[in-house]
């Protein structure tokens, strides 16, 4: 069986946790999808019954980032995924539930899920350090029991109720997130309002932001970033070697500020399979 790992992985930590797992299961042939990369999303993938597809996003109150881009690049044929949702040590909504419903409407089954924590992407105070080495442990030991699972005794079924991750936050914010929680659609956006980045003197040029943002929204040669096209999902901050990229929006400072008091308990993954 080939393992395909895909992931939207703009701090890096997506990315960490699925090569984490798929570490746990130690198959000889895996295949990386990097969904930050344009060019990816703009091609097709079709897996059979023979792969085994590890599928990581990031949350908000929903899927994060680019999720029905990534979703409509893959077709499946009767092909087993798990399902890898990360958040910032606050709440994971429904995107558990959204990702099964996406990619089973595709050809998938799902046959393992879990919301693991990562290192906030815009602000490091939260979740600091995270996934760490009490994370992978619980990463690895996943990957084995996937493998267990679906490799050696070959049992595809999924038996497991998912339900929805509320904010333990303040009232007004669980509100809020219930309420985003609840709306149509698949994704979740930052509002335009809050959606407001600089570059600043610090910068060197080196076009590494431009490199990896996934929406074509930076010009290092006009030193200008497009709120049109900009998603906020930091990829451009948490890539530039110089910390040259700032947040400017004054409500999301504040927010974020508030939220490394509210989201100070650790949490730890959830897991099912």
């Amino acid at each position: 069986m080939k393992l395909h790992l895909i992931y939207f992985s703009p701090s890096g930590t997506t990315k960490k946790t699925v090569k984490n797992i798929a570490e746990g299961m130690s198959l000889d042939e895996v295949e990386e999808i990097d969904m930050l990369d344009k060019c990816n999303r703009e091609k097709s993938y079709e897996f059979d019954e023979n792969d085994l597809v590890i599928l990581g996003m990031m949350t908000g109150t929903r899927l994060y980032g680019l999720p029905e881009e990534i979703f409509n690049t893959l077709k499946g044929n009767n092909t087993p995924f798990v399902s890898v949702v990360m958040f910032g040590n606050g709440y994971y909504g429904n995107s558990l539930i959204l990702m099964k419903r996406e990619m089973e409407s595709r050809g998938f089954k799902m046959v393992a899920g879990g919301a693991f924590i990562g290192q906030s992407s815009l602000n490091p105070n939260i979740a600091s350090g995270r996934p760490d080495a009490k994370d992978k442990a619980i990463h690895l030991d996943f990957g084995h029991q996937i493998y267990d699972k679906v490799i050696v005794n070959k049992k595809l079924s999924f038996d497991h109720s998912l339900s929805i991750d509320y904010s333990r936050d303040d009232t007004f914010t669980k509100v809020k997130c219930a309420l985003g929680t609840h709306t149509p659609g698949v994704s979740v956006v930052m509002p335009k309002f809050m959606n407001e980045l600089s570059i600043g003197d610090k910068c060197v040029g080196c076009k590494k932001c431009e490199k990896r943002c996934p929406v074509g929204a930076i010009d290092i040669d006009s030193m200008t970033i497009d709120r049109d096209k900009c998603i906020m999902c930091a990829a451009c901050i948490n890539g530039c070697p110089v910390k040259a990229i700032q947040m400017e929006s004054k409500k999301l400072k504040k927010m974020m500020t508030k939220l490394e008091t509210t989201r100070s308990i650790r949490r730890e993954p959830v897991v099912h399979i």
